[in-house]
């Protein structure tokens, strides 16, 4: 992230400016991600999470040390899991379906952040005669961020698009990442439940448990430092139907507006 932002070439008041905006993305994205996983547990009948402090939006109970470090540096990062105990889900007949469930709470939270979150920065861009239309780039990257800061002065309508956008962006990113299939991330949580008895209990998947978190950090940091990423290939292959849809939805709702 920081990276990035001395890729854009700006003055040092509008680099604090998006550092901030950036801060925020991220913050509410993930404190969002990990309340929803929460929040599911808890309403499923595990309190584990909530017995801990977690069934909260303060972005100071899911913060990981680690993880918040590589987004600043690269962009990429996690929150602190949340704790859940399946043996205490008991709303449904089906284990299976209750663990899914949670799993996939927290990428369901960012696409949900990222829909609402790009229908403000349309609506409120439209309206200050900002933006013609606010919508995610699907070749890659997203039309609406900042291009040239000279353009633009930082208005209040101004500042809540941008907010908003980056908002967007980064609940997308954050979805995306969590849906690969790599251990401990949840695309992978998801796919072990669906594996028969017989895998999970093979030498080779044992290994591949053991050595996954390793392998998703050396994709992370060899991928941001060569400027090759086939983990940012994968990243933008999974966000592409999600920003699809938003894009549709934004589109049919100011529409109607």
């Amino acid at each position: 992230m920081l990276f990035a932002l001395f890729d854009m070439h700006l003055s040092p008041g509008e680099m604090i400016f998006y550092l901030l905006i950036m801060l925020f993305a991220l913050t509410l994205s993930f404190s969002i991600h990990e309340f929803m996983h929460a929040f599911v547990a808890h309403k499923l009948g595990d309190d584990t999470a909530r017995n801990l402090g977690r069934l909260t939006l303060n972005p100071l109970a899911h913060l990981d040390p680690m993880g918040t470090i590589l987004i600043l540096l690269v962009g990429f990062g996690w929150g602190k899991p949340v704790p859940v105990n399946p043996n205490r889900l008991n709303r449904l007949k089906s284990k299976r379906l209750m663990n899914i469930m949670v799993d996939l709470a927290g990428v369901t939270g960012n696409f949900i952040l990222a829909l609402v979150s790009m229908l403000i920065a349309n609506v409120v861009g439209k309206l200050a005669g900002i933006y013609d239309s606010a919508l995610i780039d699907l070749n890659g990257g997203f039309s609406i961020l900042l291009k040239n800061a000279s353009d633009f002065d930082y208005s209040p309508a101004f500042t809540i698009c941008e907010v908003f956008a980056y908002t967007s962006m980064f609940s997308l990113m954050l979805l995306a990442f969590n849906l690969l299939p790599i251990p401990p991330l949840d695309g992978f949580n998801v796919l072990n439940e669906l594996l028969p008895y017989k895998t999970r209990m093979s030498d080779g998947y044992r290994k591949f448990l053991f050595y996954g978190p390793q392998i998703l950090l050396i994709l992370i940091i060899v991928g941001s430092f060569t400027g090759v990423s086939v983990f940012g290939f994968l990243i933008y292959k999974i966000e592409w139907p999600f920003a699809w849809l938003i894009n549709h939805a934004c589109e049919l709702i100011t529409a109607i507006l």
